[in-house]
């Protein structure tokens, strides 16, 4: 069989609702790099959240973090197709006037690992400030001194829409925004073209392997370029529609093993 690139989006894909990879999809994919395929992580989530499940799989593969703006290697300190596309630190401030016109819960950044919040609350998730010892409160206008690799807008559904059509008209070229789900809601921004489709692109050229050779898994509105662009785009069961609409091919939810039962029916592992 031809060598496939499986990508694996975490939250409400790989990762159930309890933050665990099952025993059936790590099993599915062990068996898949066994066959020699490639298995890789591409994440919205920054490495410090996302490197225990890359180590749980024991890959060697590159990883794609915050959707796309953060490309690398975490087995290889020399890796020379890394990249790190972040924001115009002068787009961020114009982003942080622009948000003083919105009564926002919190405003949160992320410069590479280092993190950056408004305030203290709890709007903000706790994971966000995962493996970090030192988080920066204050105002952020004055606190991010270098281009920061995401920012986002924590506030209520109805507000993020409200912003969302102004981003539209004012902003849209400069970023690319996306909105979380309804359990922790916010605008998440970061630079202007970026998506997984860029790490991913970068990643299948790195190990050899063609578009149409990679096989990719998501679930979110974040995992919509990726999907289109892999050769096989799978949405999970509890994906969104619009997601679903873009996919390949429909497979069981995070909840039901989809990838592994994917994966066993489709390359026989």
């Amino acid at each position: 069989m031809t060598k496939k690139l499986i990508v694996l989006d975490l939250d409400g894909t790989a990762l159930k609702s309890d933050q665990t990879i099952s025993d059936r999809t790590k099993k599915a994919l062990a068996n898949a790099r066994e066959q020699g395929h490639e298995v890789m992580i591409a994440t919205g989530r920054p490495y410090r959240m996302s490197h225990m499940y890359y180590y749980e799989l024991g890959l060697d593969t590159p990883i794609v973090n915050f959707n796309g703006a953060v490309f690398h290697h975490p087995r290889d300190i020399k890796f020379s197709n890394a990249y790190h596309q972040a924001i115009d630190l002068k787009t961020a401030r114009e982003l942080l006037d622009f948000s003083t016109n919105y009564a926002l819960d919190n405003i949160a950044a992320e410069v590479q690992d280092s993190v950056f919040l408004r305030e203290r609350n709890n709007s903000v998730p706790d994971m966000f400030q995962q493996g970090k010892e030192n988080v920066f409160i204050g105002d952020l206008r004055n606190t991010i001194t270098t281009d920061p690799t995401s920012l986002l807008f924590f506030a209520s559904q109805e507000m993020l829409q409200e912003i969302s059509s102004h981003m539209d008209t004012r902003l849209s070229n400069i970023v690319t925004y996306r909105n979380w789900g309804a359990e922790w809601p916010a605008m998440e921004m970061t630079k202007f073209g970026v998506h997984k489709a860029v790490g991913v692109q970068a990643a299948s050229r790195y190990l050899g392997i063609d578009r149409k050779d990679i096989i990719a898994f998501g679930d979110e509105d974040n995992d919509l370029e990726m999907i289109d662009y892999a050769g096989v785009g799978v949405a999970m069961g509890n994906a969104i529609d619009p997601l679903k609409n873009v996919a390949n091919t429909v497979t069981l939810s995070n909840e039901e093993d989809g990838i592994a039962i994917y994966l066993e029916e489709n390359l026989g592992v």
